[in-house]
């Protein structure tokens, strides 16, 4: 066996048994929505490895965590839509999403949700995902968690 594989073996093995370790601590806590987010600022970006993963106890309870998280990347998130509006030449349109989170809190994507105006924009979408990409979003027995978020102009009359 060459050298190399076995390197590469005993980093996956030591990855492995971490990640195992890891997923253990705190399990069957779950934290409320302000301490999930309280030390990420606002529209910090958190990695994976930084921020501890709330354990959800109910969907419920995950949906508003996960929205803690949108909300605490809102500014990004609009920066996002405000250059997609201005690529397409509508600078007032409804934007709405589908997040997508696994049980483990793992981002898996964001959607259209709907089928029938066809995907997002390419170029929206990975805006969206990388600015989403790394938040400790709660682990959840409930399986996938889809969160949708809605970005729309309010009039505001004098």
């Amino acid at each position: 066996m060459r050298r190399g594989t076995i390197q590469a073996g005993l980093l996956v093995v030591l990855s492995v048994a971490a990640a195992c370790g890891a997923s253990r601590k705190g399990e069957g806590t779950a934290q409320p929505a302000s301490s999930a987010v309280a030390d990420a600022g606002e529209d910090a970006p958190a990695t994976e490895a930084s921020a501890p993963r709330a354990m959800a106890a109910t969907p419920q309870e995950a949906q508003e965590l996960i929205q803690a998280q949108v909300q605490a990347r809102m500014k990004a998130l609009w920066t996002c839509i405000e250059d997609y509006r201005a690529r397409i030449g509508k600078p007032r349109e409804t934007v709405a999403v589908d997040i997508g989170i696994d049980q483990e809190g793992t981002l898996l994507g964001v959607t259209s949700p709907d089928a029938k105006k066809g995907p997002l924009d390419p170029a929206l979408q990975r805006c969206l995902t990388t600015t989403l990409h790394g938040a400790p979003f709660p682990r959840s027995h409930a399986g996938v968690i889809t969160v949708r978020q809605t970005f729309s102009d309010v009039a505001v009359s004098p």
